[in-house]
């Protein structure tokens, strides 16, 4: 799901009048209605080809889609062929255009264009991309209407820094961190009276952050409010369900996981999200130390994961680590070898196979 929240945080980027088109087809994005938001898009691209906001939209729609259904070709080759044309908008533009919103829509399509040269481990490329993001982010920071927004898009970059192929150490002058994660948070809370109409990205950012920091309770209250805002949104409940891992409370994190992917079950357009749930109900399981029950939670997301390699990859990588808690040593190393050659299996994800390989960690320690 880091692909989602990604994806929700960089369309912070979209300037919609309230009321307007792209404002609703964004609320129609949270709630995972692709294809209504996708009309709304492709109807606003007809009255201006060649404006950014449209375009980027198109792209996020698809990258929305992709996370809830699945990477197939024919879907990953349409988020290709649009973030191609956002990034060339985006350079068109800032030709002519030199406002802070210009610098917002670039830093957000060139980040955009980093993350599909990084999962392809083209490193050249993905190293001219994120020099471009840096840029715009950089410039985008000196106003004051428009420095949450870049803020949010600095730690999207920094999340591709950090999961980025390299081949080689990086050292490179000009690969920084323009601003702390600490002062991000302090401006992005300050922003809510300022900017309320960004309220829904600022707080999503903030939730991600906040737990991946290890701090969800200060998360807690922006997800009740995305909760009530949006009561059906799978990607809410997601969001929910790692907020409890991450604050320790793994038994309701196990009961709200399991419960999630019984409606995943029965509601016909979250079935997408099944190997999803059951990776949280996996992870929750595991966390309890209920290593045979986390087991079939993953082998049902690998089952179920036809469509998402990356959730097999990690699926395999946890079934390693339940052999691991049951003293099976042998059967731990076969599925860490299993994450070497699997398709779905990020140089990250793979970086934690080799340190279990070498030593078995605490088996409690989850990733989700």
């Amino acid at each position: 799901m880091k692909k989602t929240l990604l994806l929700l945080a960089l369309l912070s980027v979209c300037r919609a009048t309230a009321g307007s088109s792209l404002e609703k087809g964004r609320d129609l994005l949270y709630s995972a209605r692709f294809a209504e938001a996708e009309k709304l898009f492709q109807a606003e691209r007809k009255k201006a080809p060649d404006d950014i906001a449209p375009l980027f939209c198109l792209a996020a729609s698809t990258l929305g889609s992709i996370a809830m259904y699945g990477e197939d070709e024919a879907n990953l080759e349409l988020l290709d062929e649009r973030i191609k044309e956002c990034c060339e908008a985006s350079l068109a533009q800032l030709k002519k255009d030199d406002s802070p919103e210009t610098f917002l829509y670039a830093a957000a399509s060139f980040l955009l264009r980093a993350s599909m040269e990084a999962r392809s481990e083209r490193s050249a490329n993905t190293l001219i991309w994120m020099k471009r993001a840096l840029t715009q982010i950089m410039r985008a920071q000196r106003f004051e209407a428009t420095a949450a927004d870049a803020n949010m898009l600095n730690s999207a970059y920094n999340c591709v820094m950090d999961t980025a192929p390299w081949p080689l150490p990086m050292c490179v002058g000009w690969i920084i961190q323009p601003v702390s994660l600490n002062k991000s948070l302090a401006t992005i809370e300050e922003q809510f009276e300022k900017n309320p109409r960004f309220e829904t990205e600022m707080r999503i950012f903030l939730i991600w952050e906040y737990c991946r920091e290890g701090y969800p309770r200060c998360a807690s209250g922006h997800l009740k409010y995305l909760k009530k805002r949006y009561p059906d949104s799978p990607f809410v409940e997601i969001m929910g369900i790692r907020a409890e891992l991450s604050s320790g409370n793994h038994q309701g994190s196990l009961a709200d996981a399991t419960n999630f992917y019984s409606r995943c079950q029965s509601k016909k357009n979250w079935r997408g999200l099944t190997p999803d749930a059951a990776f949280l109900s996996g992870s929750a399981a595991l966390s309890l130390g209920y290593s045979r029950s986390a087991e079939k939670w993953f082998e049902i997301a690998v089952k179920e994961g036809s469509k998402k390699p990356r959730i097999q990859a990690a699926s395999q990588l946890m079934l390693g680590k339940c052999a691991d808690q049951r003293g099976e040593r042998e059967e731990a190393l076969r599925r860490y070898a299993l994450v070497h050659i699997h398709k779905g299996a990020s140089p990250l994800l793979k970086n934690f196979a080799a340190k279990l390989q070498k030593k078995a960690c605490d088996p409690r320690q989850v990733i989700y």
